[in-house]
Order: structure tokens, then sequence, then C-alpha cells
């Protein structure tokens, strides 16, 4: 049977790349329609009265090239004094207030700052906690899209390699439904990234939500705004359906018949049956040095029946003998591979085995010691003890040879016994050649 190579076995998954980064950043102004005393009365000392603010990243979102961001808020607040009217303070000089920043700070991954005005709004002038702005900012690290298909089990992007899943206040995932409409995700809002499954997102019936590929963004809020701010990635998530889930991973292994045989198989288990159609195939991979795995000789068998067992699990056994060693399997089903002509085939997902080892048999070992030689009264007394080692079965036979110089004949055919002693009698004063097998018909040797 010719291998076929499964075109999607050495794709890549993609993960977090933490070397970059993305900033969010909502803001809310209170109305200032503070009127010039040159134009009115007002509540505020004699003559213009002003307000400043220096952001280093007003709202919007921002693609960073490094994992932090300096976030800096500066508000100012002043006066000019009208020289020429009744002036308490120093006239016709130029007063400030709220000297120095409110914000200044590095945001690293997942930091996010919250600031929330309470004052009036418009604006009352010189009434100000010297910070009359609501700003919210966030720093998330960059994710892209995996490059390889995920099915319903996967997670929808991997997990970041800090190994925990973080809370996003204000974050919400959308998805273009059937209608090619954006509508929020069920779950699992606030969460960045989605390090969920379709399964746990939409539930067994997952394809009833979307047509093709998943299709996600996110949008980013604040409680003091209506403004909200989309990601600055779109991602498309490739999909196909799972393979049967392994239940013994790694696969069930046989040993060798024999210590010395290439006859070794293992089992492979899993959790469902297959479909209609539906073909299962896989590739074994054997180690040829360490840690380095070539595809094995006559390395890919294929089904469309699998064997149930009483559990509701369902198994296919290894076809082709193999030597001891360690291996490793990944396989997949083929959705329409099952008919011919084939009809709309589709690859499933690849499920990869741990690594496992087919064992040679425990070698069939002995020893034999005489006990006493034939007695000069007795003809035919002498005996030998016959001691197995080791091996792998209770029961053994053995056969003994007389040995004339260079000729070997039969002396007592082949005669069997439970190990791990036997005594052996009735021998004559002879030089014998002993040979031992046990019930898997394996010698000693």
């Amino acid at each position: 049977m010719k291998i076929k190579i499964l075109c999607i076995l050495f794709l890549l998954t993609s993960i977090s790349i933490f070397s970059q980064s993305e900033l969010y950043v909502l803001t809310k102004f209170p109305v200032n329609n503070t009127p010039s005393s040159k134009y009115g009365n007002n509540d505020c000392r004699i003559g213009d009265y002003g307000y400043s603010y220096t952001l280093s990243h007003p709202k919007g979102k921002y693609s960073i090239t490094n994992n932090n961001a300096n976030l800096i808020v500066d508000y100012g607040e002043g006066y000019n004094d009208d020289p020429y009217d009744n002036c308490s303070g120093p006239c016709g000089q130029f007063q400030e207030a709220c000297i120095g920043k409110e914000v200044n700070r590095v945001l690293n991954f997942f930091d996010t700052e919250l600031i929330t005005y309470t004052g009036p709004d418009p604006i009352v002038c010189g009434a100000e906690s010297c910070l009359p702005l609501s700003y919210k900012a966030v720093l998330l690290p960059k994710i892209i899209a995996p490059l390889d298909r995920r099915c319903e089990e996967q997670d929808i992007f991997p997990q970041h390699s800090d190994g925990k899943n973080h809370n996003v206040s204000g974050l919400v995932w959308e998805y273009r439904n059937k209608s090619n409409l954006w509508e929020s995700l069920p779950k699992f809002k606030d969460r960045y990234p989605l390090n969920v499954s379709l399964l746990d997102v939409f539930g067994a019936n997952w394809r009833n939500n979307f047509s093709g590929n998943l299709q996600l963004r996110f949008r980013f809020t604040a409680p003091f705004t209506n403004d909200k701010i989309y990601s600055v990635s779109r991602y498309t998530i490739q999909l196909t359906e799972c393979s049967p889930k392994l239940v013994n991973n790694p696969p069930v292994t046989e040993k060798t018949t024999c210590s010395y045989s290439e006859d070794g198989t293992f089992t492979l288990t899993v959790n469902r049956n297959l479909v209609a159609t539906e073909k299962l195939i896989a590739t074994l991979y054997y180690e040829y040095t360490p840690n380095n795995y070539n595809i094995a000789p006559n390395g890919q068998e294929e089904t469309l029946v699998l064997m149930p067992n009483s559990n509701g699990t369902y198994s296919y056994r290894w076809k082709g003998n193999l030597p001891p060693g360690n291996y490793k399997l990944k396989y997949q089903t083929l959705k329409g591979g099952g008919q011919i002509p084939h009809t709309d085939p589709s690859w499933a997902s690849v499920t990869e085995s741990n690594i496992f080892t087919v064992l040679p048999a425990e070698k069939v070992n002995f020893k034999a010691k005489k006990l006493n030689d034939e007695n000069c009264f007795t003809s035919g007394d002498g005996k030998i003890k016959l001691e197995i080692i080791s091996g792998e079965t209770t029961k053994y036979k053995y056969i003994i040879y007389q040995v004339n110089g260079a000729s070997v004949t039969l002396y007592r055919n082949w005669t069997e016994f439970t190990g791990p002693m036997v005594i052996i009698e009735g021998l004559e004063k002879k030089k014998y050649r002993i040979k031992v097998q046990d019930s898997k018909d394996c010698f000693a040797r």
C-alpha cells in the first residue's frame, strides 16, 4: 500500500507573540462652556479661564512594538487676571493650578488605568479636583489567529505562555453570525484571549451559529461612555471537525512473542465510532536515533471499521508486525473518504499520541545442573536439575540430544513441564545437550 502523506500533519500552531502589544484607550471630557469674563458673568476669577490636557495616548488603539507602554495624563488649569479690574491677586499675571502629571506609569501586559471624573458637567471653573477627565486604558499582548485548523474540542486561541487565564474588564468578543452580522458571543466576556473551545462557547450545535470559518473581533468599552473601540485585527479561525479522541494515551502495546522476534503491536482506543463514509488513517513513526523519528516501514494503515468495547469506546489493533523500540502515532479521519467515488471529502483534525514503547518478550533462560551420575549398580538412574531463570510463561518443554563427538542424535523427545524447575531422571552415562522452549514456541538462546 502506498503511503499517503497527510498534508496537514506538520502545520504549526501559532502562539501569542509577546514581543508586540496593543493599547486600547477610551476618554470622556466634561463640557467646558465657561464664558470669558469679558462676555458675561461667571463664577471664575476675572479674566480668561482655561483648561489644558496633555495625553501620551488619546482615545484610540495603538500597535506597540514592545511589551509595555508609558502612559502620561497631564491636566492644567489656569487664568489671567485683568489688571484694569479690582482683582484681588497679582494682577495681569497668569495663574496656574494643578501642577504636575496626574498619571505617569508604565503599563505591562493586562495592566489597566481607570480614571472616572465625578464632578459637574458642564465644568464649573475653579471647582474641579485637578482632573476633570474620564480615562481608561489597557495593554494587551498581540495575538494572531492560529495557522492550523482548529477543531471543536481545541482552544480557539492557544494558551498564553504564562499559563494564566486573564480577565479584561470591558472586553466583549463578537463573531459573524449566519446573517453575516456581528453578534456578541454568548459567554466568556472579559476573557483574553479565547483559550476555550467551540464546544465551550457554543455547545454541541456550534455549526448552527455561523457559516464556514469562525470570524472574530473584540470591542473595548468603558463605564463612563457609550463609545467603543474594536480590535486592531479581525481573526479568521480556520475550522475542521475533530478526529476521534484518544482514550488511552499512549496506546496500549503488546510485547514481541519472543525476545528475538519482531512481531510486537499496539491498540489504539478512541472515544467514538466512525460515522458513515468516515475513514481513519494513521501514520506510525519510529525512533531511529534518540529523539529523532521517521515514518516506520509499512507505517500507514487505514480502516473503516473500529472494534467496539464494553465501556463504549472503540479500538483498532495495528496489523503490521513491529520490532522492539520507541514509536509515536499520528492519525486523522477523512469524511467522504469511505465512499468511492469520494463525495466532498474533508480532513478532520490531526491527533498525535504520546511516545510509546514496544518491548521484547523476556528472554527464555535456564540452567541445568547434574544431580548425580549413573549408579554402577543401577543402570539409567542419572539425574539433571533443570531450572528456568527467566521467561514469559509458566509452561515449558525440553528436548535432550546425545552428543558423541561431532555427532548429535535425539535422546529424548519434547517433554512438557511447569516451571520454574524440573528434575530430569532416567539418564545414562552419556554427554547431553538440552534445549528449552516456552508455550509460545520461543527457544532459549
